[in-house]
């Protein structure tokens, strides 16, 4: 709990179990709530001694708080597409203590995009910043800028162990690498592997925890199995069903595919072309073009975990950070994985 002489509204919310909102009704009589849960917020009450203060609850409603998104760039039903929907959800829910998000984004193909991306960042003197690695050099300055000037932030998907940061949600990401080479390789010995990778025009590799987890599988269990790699453009789906056309030509022995990124389904024409009974393939992450591909049979499993809650989470965990003055009793807040094939989507919810 937090402080026993000064237990705050988040105190009371943890104990009983329930929103800080339901928190709010019971202590201001504002309906809503049932007898039940109104008891389990009254006992937290008087076990942690807490007691409101009407005017301080004025004031700190009229306060603004502005949590700026740094994230990348995004077509439609994308991954940070779906991630920025997330954001702004948790913004609407809290929306009694004037919590908003606002976006900035970026090229990942593009370093100095995202020099700007920062630069107006610290120019909209925001409360606090929630981001991804995708930078890490760039980052660890940006975030030295960032604690000079007096701005907490929090990470979301990925982090970087050794900062400051105040809150994390996300999945492992070395760890859901390790879990999808499993799932591709467990039902026989399996020798040859294909990675297939996005071409980047810039230093940029997001996914490199989740391979390094993969090939940590590998060595671990399969430590005779080749794995080769394939580079396909994300922009041009011609040119990318050509090179796979043509790798899988050049290599006939291989039948298990996986790629790390969020963007499976960029190898679907390549599916539906060329239908191969003992071809196996594994991708990652909950977009909509990603469960399709599962339906259809074109990709065996996801790997995966609700990407617009870890979103969600970031935000209301870093709000209420920043609302109460103080940092959130735990700091890294790891989500459950999913693992999506035909058998089990049928309940699955973005």
């Amino acid at each position: 709990m937090g402080d026993k002489t000064n237990p705050t509204i988040f105190d009371v919310a943890r104990l009983a179990g329930v929103a800080r909102g339901t928190v709010d009704r019971v202590v201001y009589n504002r309906g809503g709530v049932s007898e039940k849960t109104a008891g389990k917020v009254r006992d937290a009450i008087a076990k942690l001694g807490y007691s409101a203060n009407p005017v301080a609850a004025r004031l700190a409603s009229k306060k603004r708080y502005t949590i700026a998104c740094l994230i990348p760039e995004a077509g439609p039903g994308d991954y940070w597409d779906v991630v920025k929907d997330g954001f702004f959800q948790a913004a609407e829910a809290d929306r009694s203590h004037s919590v908003s998000v606002s976006l900035h984004r970026f090229d990942t193909d593009s370093l100095e995009s995202y020099r700007e991306a920062c630069r107006e960042v610290l120019e909209s003197r925001p409360s606090g910043v929630v981001m991804n690695v995708v930078f890490e050099d760039e980052l660890r300055l940006f975030t030295a800028e960032l604690l000079k000037q007096g701005i907490p932030y929090a990470f979301v998907d990925r982090k970087v162990d050794d900062l400051p940061y105040t809150v994390y949600c996300g999945a492992d990401p070395w760890d859901a690498g390790y879990l999808g080479a499993y799932l591709l390789t467990h039902r026989q010995q399996v020798g040859d592997i294909a990675f297939v990778r996005i071409r980047r025009k810039s230093p940029a590799d997001p996914n490199k925890l989740r391979r390094d987890g993969f090939m940590r599988y590998l060595r671990d269990h399969l430590p005779g199995c080749r794995v080769s790699t394939v580079f396909i453009p994300p922009e041009n789906p011609d040119e990318a069903l050509n090179i796979l056309e043509d790798f899988c030509r050049k290599h006939p022995e291989i039948k298990h595919f996986t790629m790390a990124n969020s963007r499976v389904h960029l190898m679907v024409p390549f599916l539906r072309m060329h239908p191969d009974p003992e071809r196996s393939v594994v991708g990652y992450d909950d977009l909509q073009r990603n469960l399709d591909a599962v339906r259809e049979g074109l990709v065996e499993y996801l790997v995966t975990r609700r990407s617009p809650m870890q979103a969600y989470n970031v935000v209301s965990l870093f709000a209420e950070s920043l609302i109460a003055g103080k940092a959130p009793q735990r700091r890294d807040h790891y989500m459950h994985m999913d693992i999506l094939g035909r058998l089990n989507l049928k309940d699955y919810e973005l």
